[in-house]
């Protein structure tokens, strides 16, 4: 029997302002090659009754993406059960599936919160199957060229190593800007992470949030020989 490629479900969310609460979810499932074999994409009634979204300007676009049939409105049930199925799906197809996106710990930190908030049931669990998870950034990171330049930080002392920044420096676009709409920012950060696996390193997967590494973009600047002072002093 031949073995099945794993599949790496690239997911997004978007959060609101003061709650930190997931109004936006989306995943785009690929593998190693860059195939597309499942996409997912919602705004959670849910989370309006509670806050407003973190970036509310770009609100509107979401009248216009629902439109256009990239987002689908939905329950909060409706997309976790979504999520799910679509993973042990795979697995019982054979598939490896790695739940992943651009600074992890964010994402699968927030998607058991907001499910524990709405539902009003601090035990939920976002996942109800077992899985590894993966950090694009940290991944990235680990092999990015040595020669890579961003612009700095917000603190002047790193450069940036945002999926924007990533996206941009290994696309050669210099004036590409995320649109931090999920489903729109599943479909950059599956391309950062196709230029990664490209690379061969090995997968840094972990068995709960709680595993991630932290200090993401100090590790990704001391690896590729920046100090913070010089950085400042240039």
């Amino acid at each position: 029997m031949a073995k099945m490629p794993t599949l790496f479900m690239v997911t997004d969310i978007e959060t609101t302002y003061k709650k930190r609460m997931m109004f936006d979810c989306a995943w785009r499932t690929v593998d190693r090659k860059g195939k597309v074999y499942a996409e997912g994409s919602y705004v959670i009634r849910e989370a309006f009754a509670l806050d407003v979204p973190y970036f509310k300007e770009k609100l509107g676009h979401y009248f216009d993406d629902a439109f256009a049939h990239k987002i689908v409105p939905a329950s909060i049930y409706e997309v976790r059960e979504a999520y799910n199925d679509q993973i042990k799906d795979f697995q019982e197809k054979g598939h490896r599936v790695i739940p992943c996106a651009y600074n992890a710990a964010f994402d699968f930190k927030y998607m058991p919160e907001t499910f524990q908030q709405l539902t009003g049931n601090p035990d939920a669990r976002w996942l109800d199957c077992k899985v590894e998870l993966l950090d694009i950034w940290d991944y990235w990171g680990r092999s990015v060229p040595k020669h890579y330049k961003a612009e700095f930080s917000a603190s002047g002392k790193f450069y940036s190593t945002s999926a924007e920044s990533a996206y941009r420096w290994e696309f050669c676009q210099a004036d590409f800007e995320e649109r931090h709409i999920a489903w729109h920012d599943c479909v950059i950060e599956a391309g950062i992470l196709q230029k990664a696996l490209a690379r061969k390193k090995a997968l840094p997967v972990v068995n709960k949030p709680q595993d991630f590494r932290g200090g993401i973009y100090r590790h990704i600047n001391t690896r590729l020989g920046v100090n913070g002072k010089e950085l400042l002093a240039a």
